[in-house]
């Protein structure tokens, strides 16, 4: 009986699909549509008589983050249900990004305990 050697691409999708937590694409998708609306809303301050300068340069920096939060989430979410290794590593960009925002921290914080706890499990 002859054994075929596992390609290491199959190796690491399932190990991501073993070790990630099930409800992690959801917060990384709820993340992402908040963030979406978050840059949508402040992107509304851009064309008050007070957005020059530094807090033009806020505003525009807060909408970038917030933007590419969004997109990597939703990227990201995607990478999970399809049990990429690579989603793994855009859940763990995206939640740093999220919570470093503040606004996407109520998903971001949930994501980075999910990330941390599958870390520390144990792996066949």
């Amino acid at each position: 009986m002859s054994t075929r050697p596992v390609p290491a691409t199959e190796t690491g999708a399932a190990a991501a699909r073993r070790v990630t937590p099930v409800w992690l694409w959801g917060a990384l998708l709820a993340g992402a549509v908040v963030m979406a609306w978050w840059a949508w809303f402040i992107s509304g301050f851009i064309s008050q008589p007070s957005a020059v300068g530094r807090v033009l340069a806020v505003l525009l920096y807060w909408i970038a983050m917030s933007t590419a939060s969004g997109l990597t989430g939703a990227i990201g979410a995607i990478g999970l249900l399809r049990h990429r290794a690579w989603g793994r590593t855009l859940a763990w960009i995206t939640a740093i990004a999220m919570t470093l925002t503040g606004v996407g921290a109520v998903a971001g914080i949930p994501a980075l305990i999910g990330l941390v706890s599958s870390r520390n499990a144990s792996r066949p």
